[in-house]
């Protein structure tokens, strides 16, 4: 079977798709990525077809200034959208078009808007997929307002919340996506609704690359929604696979990993703290803090930057990059931006949280960690002074067991699996 992947964005909204199309090689399928050329050398360098999508990403030296817009709390969504993707949605089309012309199913992302369109001109068989529960729009299970999350506490007042939520949702962001309805009287498809919303969403099947223990399914999900469970990569340099978790984990220097290793080995466990691969260009003053907070503790701790930080503690180490799915699990306590894919990790990891959410899925992220009872959540920009001492000093006393329980069961799952049985199945 060719099974092409379509999505767009981040390393985030990369790593689960590179784990579900390396399972899928594994069962024999051929796995094609059509997504922005910035990504080519990492794919076809595990030995995956790649077929190039507009637009194009900056490359990572020059990427600051986009990810500073995209993840702005209250307008990185409609920049995004608004101002990236509707823009280039013709572009999209016609390289998404061209590429999916001996695929057997397509795989879509939420932010490829272009994928229904191809789908439907197409008539191929297809699979919409959510990386993060925020993308399903559950009434019953509604998520934190991605721009106003000081307004969750509106939830107080039952079903009619996300019913106010959505329909103000629908009716701001309808511009966001406006060449979707043009284009699609030109090819002459039929709408599937909102492109943000239900018009997502496959009639073949939805795929929910997250785990169940994170948000349970909720009967208001789209139709053949499967909840595969979290799809885990790391990456850096050379590929392996560990059978026994599923995950695939790249490293490009055993001499690094020795010395974090051995760095860990010499005193306590440390706090690891990381911005994942978007906000950490936005990181303002975060290590700056960490440290402060880190030396009033008086712990250890690991700061995973993407780019050189220069520590003059000793009880600080500074990486560009480790493994989360080997770093994380040796943690007291993991300090994160809250994105889906450091989501996963940390909670395969089965360790307290803190969350500094930035934008998107991030907020209602955070808010599902702290609902498990293993995480604490500041917004960026407030983890500072006595804020950031109080909250550190509180994780670094939340449950433990139940943290480590919680990833002993996740550790069951297998989402590459789970997923591929899926696409296998339509």
């Amino acid at each position: 079977m060719n099974i092409l992947f379509s999505t767009f964005g981040s390393l985030g909204d990369l790593h689960p798709y590179l784990a579900v199309a390396l399972e899928a090689k594994a069962r024999g399928h051929r796995p094609v990525f059509a997504t922005a050329p910035k990504y080519q050398a990492k794919i076809e360098a595990l030995g995956l077809e790649f077929r190039a999508v507009r637009p194009d990403l900056p490359a990572e030296n020059d990427f600051s200034d986009l990810a500073r817009r995209v993840m702005d709390l209250k307008d990185g969504p409609r920049y995004l959208f608004e101002e990236i993707i509707n823009p280039n949605l013709r572009n999209s089309y016609a390289d998404l078009l061209a590429a999916s012309e001996d695929a057997d199913v397509l795989i879509t992302h939420p932010a490829v808007i272009s994928g229904p369109l191809v789908a439907q001109k197409m008539k191929k068989k297809w699979l919409s997929s959510a990386l993060a529960p925020i993308s399903l729009w559950s009434k019953l299970d509604p998520p934190t307002p991605p721009t106003v999350p000081h307004l969750d506490f509106l939830r107080a007042l039952g079903p009619i919340w996300p019913t106010i939520m959505f329909t103000l949702g629908r009716a701001g962001t309808r511009n966001w996506v406006s060449n979707v309805e043009k284009l699609r009287d030109e090819i002459g498809v039929s709408s599937l609704g909102h492109p943000m919303f239900e018009g997502q969403f496959s009639p073949f099947g939805t795929l929910a690359l997250f785990s169940p223990l994170f948000a349970p399914p909720q009967r208001d999900w789209p139709r053949k929604t499967t909840a595969a469970g979290f799809c885990f990569y790391d990456a850096s340099g050379i590929s392996t696979k560990n059978e026994a978790d599923s995950s695939i984990v790249e490293t490009n220097s055993t001499t690094v990993e020795a010395n974090w290793r051995d760095w860990i080995s010499r005193g306590k466990a440390p706090i690891v703290f990381t911005l994942g691969s978007s906000a950490v260009h936005d990181a303002g003053d975060f290590w700056t803090e960490s440290a402060r907070v880190t030396k009033n503790e008086g712990a250890r701790a690991i700061f995973l930057t993407a780019r050189t930080y220069q520590s003059d503690s000793d009880e600080i180490l500074a990486l560009d990059y480790a493994p989360h799915s080997e770093i994380f699990p040796l943690a007291r306590l993991i300090v994160h931006q809250g994105g889906a894919g450091t989501t996963a990790q940390a909670l395969r990891a089965g360790k307290p949280q803190i969350v500094t959410p930035y934008a998107h899925d991030q907020p209602d992220n955070a808010r599902r960690l702290r609902k498990l009872g293993i995480a604490l959540s500041i917004l960026q920009g407030q983890f500072k002074g006595k804020a950031a001492d109080e909250i550190v000093s509180r994780a670094l006393n939340l449950d433990a067991a139940c943290a480590k329980e919680i990833g002993e069961k996740m550790k069951l799952e297998n989402g590459p699996r789970a997923a591929c049985e899926m696409i296998e199945s339509i």
